[in-house]
């Protein structure tokens, strides 16, 4: 895929689902103690991983914001992403990330599965559908603002057309008036003197 004005809502969303994913695998894996096993797994990073998470979604809402702005100025907007190739591809980063995160989790905290286990354990295997129906829903956002960007260069095509229309100016119709001669219009002068006519 070639980039696009969406880059950092695309990594925005990816980030929120990564979160998602991780939360969800610990709630379905766990169910009402996941607080407490995801605090003894060494968790503690995640507060500012949600921080950055978070800041990447305003960065992502700004950067579609002034698309959006530019689409209505220009009347163009940059082409939709196919919706195969996009859910693929954020399927793919989820998993990437959620496995990696659980491996390094394991290596690098005393209190965590390591290995296989990491990934395997208390319910890991929910992480598949998880991420499928994320990943999908990623798409669908990405799909959502190239079809508002799309939406919003119609709209702009059509002010601009209306605007046209209106600055074009008709050249006003002149009524055709019937071409009088010369005496009709008393331009012919005075004729000549009575006297001048006796001799």
């Amino acid at each position: 895929m070639r980039p696009t004005g969406r880059t950092l809502l695309l990594a925005a969303l990816v980030a929120v689902a990564v979160l998602a994913l991780h939360e969800l695998r610990y709630v379905i894996g766990y169910g009402g103690v996941a607080s407490e096993a995801v605090s003894a797994q060494g968790h503690a990073y995640l507060p500012a991983v949600t921080a950055g998470a978070l800041l990447l979604v305003g960065l992502g809402v700004a950067q579609t914001l002034l698309a959006l702005r530019r689409a209505l100025r220009s009347a163009t907007a940059s082409p939709a992403p196919p919706f195969g190739l996009l859910s693929l591809a954020s399927i793919s980063a989820l998993l990437v990330v959620y496995c990696s995160q659980e491996l390094l989790e394991g290596v690098f905290s005393t209190g965590h599965p390591a290995g296989f286990a990491a990934l395997a354990a208390h319910g890991g295997w929910s992480a598949l559908p998880l991420a499928v129906a994320l990943g999908l829903l990623v798409a669908l956002g990405l799909r959502g603002a190239a079809a508002a960007e799309a939406f919003v260069a119609r709209r702009g095509r059509r002010s601009r057309a209306r605007v046209r229309a209106a600055g074009v100016r008709r050249p006003r119709a002149r009524p055709e008036r019937p071409s009088l001669s010369v005496l009709a219009t008393n331009l012919a002068g005075r004729g000549p003197p009575r006297s001048s006519l006796v001799s």
